[in-house]
């Protein structure tokens, strides 16, 4: 069988995979449910890789086996122990291990520039990675959702819930956002929310998708929605800002890239605004930027480089 290249994106919410030949032409790209293995745990996402992998080898007629280079970029890499089963999963697909990379998904993007960088991602859930001049990571966020995730998606429809229970109590107003919770999920009542929120609390999309009408709130003025989008920018500009107290200085001469991902960030216009400002007051001079890469492609990136480099030694 011939050889190829595979590059993978595994969100909370969804799984990505991108196959390349070995001379870069792509041959498939695909999606399932994705995972994230600190929430999740090691077996439910061993299953959700299988269920993305396997059936898109058997399609393009590839073999484990013959993989020339595999780069996982996976939500809930959070340790070794983390990277153990990640890599466990896929050596157990028959992946080589000396041809398999893993990294967190937010991570990815460190290896797009050989400069300082730091890479927030806010969607379902949220992190920050950052590297310094010497090639040290550091992270900050992202443990998971319970305890963490400050300014994700997840975060930002938990307060959303809140926002709209004080008013069903009477406790505050939120003309626009309210309606549009009702309307939308049919959460009109107290003991609507409290069940819906003990329902869903382990499945965390289901609690980040109501950020979007968080969004379509304060686009519209609602001035709950538009604290909730303050809070959580604050949260993801403390992210930023105590991850990069840990990297090794910056001379005046030195680059420093900020690149932000994740769909709350690349989709919400206001908080995606709300942090630039941050930045650019807290750490000036900063490049910031919606990487041009996807994630996905980062990866597939990173597969075929590290291949690469593995030939040369």
């Amino acid at each position: 069988m011939k050889g190829y290249y595979a590059g993978l994106d595994i969100g909370g919410t969804n799984g990505r995979l991108k196959i390349c030949g070995s001379d870069g032409e792509v041959l498939g790209e695909f999606t399932a449910p994705g995972c994230s293995l600190n929430t999740d745990g090691a077996e439910k996402s061993r299953l959700r890789y299988r269920d993305l992998v396997l059936p898109a080898l058997k399609e393009l007629n590839l073999d484990p086996g013959c993989c020339l280079g595999i780069c996982v970029a996976a939500s809930g890499i959070d340790s070794p122990s983390d990277e153990h089963d990640c890599r466990s999963s896929f050596e157990e697909m028959g992946f080589p291990p000396e041809r398999l990379l893993v990294l967190n998904d937010c991570e990815v993007f460190l290896h797009m520039t050989e400069d300082p960088a730091l890479v927030v991602i806010s969607g379902t859930g949220s992190v920050c990675f950052g590297r310094d001049k010497k090639g040290s990571i550091y992270r900050t966020g992202g443990w998971n959702h319970i305890i963490s995730d400050e300014g994700s998606g997840f975060d930002m429809g938990l307060k959303t819930l809140k926002a709209v229970g004080d008013d069903l109590s009477g406790r505050i107003k939120c003309p626009v956002l309210t309606p549009l919770i009702i309307k939308e999920t049919g959460l009109d009542t107290l003991e609507k929310i409290d069940d819906f929120i003990n329902a869903n609390l382990m499945e965390k999309s289901e609690i980040a998708r109501l950020s979007l009408f968080a969004y379509q709130a304060a686009a519209l003025g609602d001035h709950e929605a538009v604290r909730i989008h303050r809070e959580c920018g604050d949260a993801l500009w403390g992210l930023i800002r105590d991850t990069k107290a840990k990297m090794a200085g910056k001379g005046p001469e030195d680059k420093l890239n900020l690149w932000l991902w994740g769909s709350v960030l690349v989709k919400n216009d206001i908080i995606r605004s709300m942090v630039e400002e941050k930045v650019r007051v807290g750490l000036p001079g900063t490049e910031i930027g919606i990487p041009e890469m996807s994630a996905l492609d980062t990866a597939l990136k990173a597969a075929r480089k590290q291949e690469t480099e593995r030939r040369t030694l």
